[in-house]
């Protein structure tokens, strides 16, 4: 009897949950707007810039850190 119980909570819940899911997917899916080319020429030219910066920040620290190194082996600090 109670076995029925929870089965029949179960699946009222799964209905009006996945009923609730499917909604929610379906905005999602007709959310998607097209951009304009020259935003996206932006967007791309961003991207390669920010990775030429960071590529420049993180050779500055690597440089620094052996610099670093290399006078605490040589007794220059």
């Amino acid at each position: 009897m109670t076995n029925q119980i929870v089965r029949r909570i179960a699946q009222r819940a799964a209905v009006k949950y996945g009923s609730v899911a499917a909604f929610l997917g379906a905005l999602g899916v007709n959310a998607h707007a097209a951009l304009p080319t020259g935003v996206t020429t932006a967007i791309e030219a961003a991207g390669t810039d920010m990775v030429t910066a960071i590529t420049a920040i993180i050779v500055a620290f690597v440089a620094f850190w052996g610099l670093k190194k290399l006078g605490s082996k040589l007794g220059w600090i």
